[in-house]
């Protein structure tokens, strides 16, 4: 048998060379240099997925803030509406039930406070449902009708003075 060759306890009568034995370290160091000389930073295609990425994060995010602030915006008209259609049924509460019909339909509040609706039109309509019973419909309409708030208060004759 030569010197340099081994029994192992490994495979069945397989032998193995003798050799010197680096460190775990070592070798690990070693492959490391290895690689990095192979790999200088990313390809192309790393970099265009990572902008890509990045890109659709942005874009979504913009898209959610804008319609964020669209129906903030849809919300803040929405709530001044109906603060001004509270306001008004409180008015028409007041009117005494028999001048209901001889009132002119339009709002007694002051318009200053619906202001920020821009190009708004309001209406109030009477209705006679039945005998001693009657509706009055307060309606704001603005953005070209296409945005609409709308109250009703039935008013009943009850033989008492205008509050009751």
């Amino acid at each position: 048998r030569a010197s340099d060759v081994q029994e192992t306890g490994g495979r069945w009568r397989e032998p193995q060379l003798h050799r010197a034995r680096h460190s775990v370290a070592e070798n690990t160091k070693a492959y490391n240099v290895r690689t990095m000389r192979d790999e200088r930073g990313f390809t192309l295609v790393e970099v265009l997925a990572a902008f890509l990425i990045v890109t659709f994060v942005i874009t979504v995010s913009l898209y959610a803030f804008l319609q964020r602030n669209k129906k903030l915006q849809q919300a803040s008209e929405l709530i001044l509406a109906y603060q001004m259609l509270a306001n008004e049924s409180e008015y028409w509460r007041r009117v005494d039930f028999g001048a209901l019909d001889t009132e002119p339909p339009k709002f007694k509040s002051d318009p200053e406070l619906i202001q920020p609706l821009k190009d708004f039109e309001t209406v109030v309509s009477v209705q006679d449902v039945k005998p001693g019973v009657k509706n009055v419909t307060l309606t704001i309409r603005w953005h070209n009708s296409e945005r609409v708030a709308r109250l009703g208060i039935a008013r009943v004759q009850t033989g008492g003075g205008n509050l009751w």
